[in-house]
C-alpha cells in the first residue's frame, strides 16, 4: 500500500476574466461570493444556536411550570386543612360556648355560677394550647411540603453548577 505524500501544488492560475470583465471585477464578484458563504454560514450557526437556547428555556420554563404546579397543590391541599382545622375548632368553640349559657341558667346559686366559668376557663386554656400545638404541626407540615418541590429543584441546580465548575 503506497501513500501519496506529495503536496499539491498550490493555485496560482489566474483566472481569466469573462468577455467584457476586468480582473477587478472577477476577483470583485469571487468576494463577493465568499462574503456570501460566510454570511450564509454565520446566519446557520446564529438560527442553531438560537434554536438551541430557545429549546432549552422553553424545557427550563416546563419544568419550572411543574415544579410551581406541585407547590401550588401543596399549598392548595394545605390550606384546605388549616381551614378545616379552624371551622373544627370554631364549631367546638360554640358548642361549649352554649353549653356554658346553658349552666348559667339552669345555676342555683352565685357559687354554681363560679365553679362553671371556673371550669369553663381551665377547659378553653386546655383547647387553645391544644389548638395552637396543632395549628402550629400542620403548618410546619404544609409549609415543608408546599417549598420541597423547590428546594429540591434548587439542590439540583446548583449539584449541576457545582459539577460544571468543577
Amino acid at each position: 500500500m503506497t501513500t501519496n505524500n506529495k503536496k499539491k501544488p498550490a493555485d496560482t492560475t489566474e483566472t481569466k476574466p469573462a468577455a467584457g470583465q476586468t480582473a477587478k471585477q472577477t476577483t470583485a464578484s469571487k468576494a463577493g461570493m465568499i462574503e456570501n458563504e460566510v454570511v450564509e454560514t454565520i446566519m446557520k450557526t446564529g438560527m442553531d444556536a438560537a434554536t438551541k437556547g430557545y429549546e432549552q428555556a422553553f424545557s427550563f420554563s416546563q419544568a419550572q411550570a411543574e415544579i410551581a404546579a406541585k407547590s401550588g397543590n401543596s399549598f392548595a391541599e394545605g390550606y384546605q386543612k388549616l381551614n378545616n382545622l379552624f371551622m373544627g375548632m370554631a364549631q367546638d368553640a360554640m358548642k361549649k360556648n352554649m353549653a356554658v349559657a346553658e349552666a348559667f341558667i339552669g345555676a342555683k346559686d352565685f357559687n354554681e355560677v363560679s365553679d362553671i366559668q371556673t371550669k369553663f376557663a381551665r377547659e378553653s386554656f386546655d383547647a387553645m394550647v391544644k389548638n395552637g400545638t396543632e395549628i402550629s404541626e400542620l403548618t410546619t407540615k404544609l409549609t415543608n411540603e408546599a417549598v420541597e418541590p423547590v428546594r429540591k429543584q434548587v439542590t439540583e441546580a446548583v449539584e449541576k453548577m457545582t459539577k460544571a465548575a468543577a
